[in-house]
């Protein structure tokens, strides 16, 4: 089985190094033991260059393979301990940055409190990349939005609406509603790599043009653009919920949101801990919807 392990860690990692130091072994024996899996198997797993190490075509088959092993010898480990009356194991699970900063803190905090010996892992990443680490098992289990989720098994968790924010001091702050008509006349900051396609679906449905100044990934960075009167913006209200100085916030008149949910594999037996991270995660979205909007 710690062969197994090796493996999934030098592939995810992209490293013998890195992986030897995930898992407290040294570089020689991380090697020692990708070269007994190669030769139990029969077959070269692993490429070896200069540029790094890549799967060959037979390690992409086997990639698979020891996933699969791992991923069910934790949900034994998992059920053997419920089974006992303890919670253990470890949960790796995927995020995207709005949820990383607004929704997660919070659902951490209770699972850590309600299941102290259950190990999470988490990773952040775009839609796409999480959508292939979910596809992969390389994640139990995933935020997504149910547009990003494609024929991965979905649970729906609260609609996002998106909101415009403008300066304190801007012509359109009286206003509660907003149109995109308004927006399209003003310097524009264009969200990027998150719900930049429905922002730019929705001008041209509308048959309009933005005005970008620029276009911005960090929502924080957006915010702080915004602040400083150098154009308005439209971002979820997970993202638009807090109280900034300077900042106004209005519903944008053409409503648009996005589904965010949790992405499992397709038709995938849950652990015990994916099933319990779910059912917390509802309860906290129930808590603190209200809080957003």
């Amino acid at each position: 089985m710690l062969q197994y392990e090796i493996f999934r860690a030098v592939v995810d990692s992209g490293s013998f190094t890195k992986a030897g130091d995930k898992l407290g072994l040294s570089q020689s024996a991380v090697s020692h033991a990708i070269k007994g899996l190669e030769a139990e198997l029969n077959l070269t797993l692993l490429h070896r260059g200069r540029s790094g190490i890549s799967l060959t075509s037979e390690g992409e088959v086997m990639i698979d393979y020891a996933r699969q092993i791992l991923n069910l010898a934790e949900e034994m480990k998992q059920e053997a301990g419920r089974l006992n009356g303890l919670e253990v194991g470890t949960l790796r699970i995927g995020t995207f940055p709005s949820v990383s900063a607004y929704l997660l803190p919070s659902v951490l905090e209770k699972f850590h409190a309600a299941y102290p010996g259950i190990h999470v892992e988490f990773h952040e990443g775009g839609y796409m990349e999480l959508k292939q680490m979910v596809s992969s098992n390389i994640i139990d289990i995933g935020f997504l939005t149910s547009d990003d989720a494609g024929n991965l098994d979905f649970i729906p968790l609260f609609e996002d609406y998106l909101q415009v924010i403008l300066p304190g001091n801007h012509p359109l702050r009286t206003k509660k509603q907003i149109s995109v008509r308004d927006i399209a006349s003003y310097p524009f900051i264009m969200p990027k790599g998150g719900c930049d396609d429905l922002i730019k679906q929705l001008f041209a449905r509308h048959h309009l043009k933005p005005k970008v100044y620029c276009e911005i990934a960090d929502n924080q960075a957006i915010i702080a653009m915004v602040q400083k009167n150098l154009g308005i913006s439209i971002i979820p209200e997970l993202v638009a919920h807090g109280h900034h100085d300077g900042l106004s916030r209005a519903r944008l008149k053409e409503e648009c949101f996005r589904t965010v949910g949790l992405a499992l594999p397709a038709h995938k037996q849950v652990s015990p801990a994916v099933s319990a991270f779910i059912t917390l995660t509802k309860s906290v979205v129930g808590d603190h919807k209200s809080r957003w909007s």
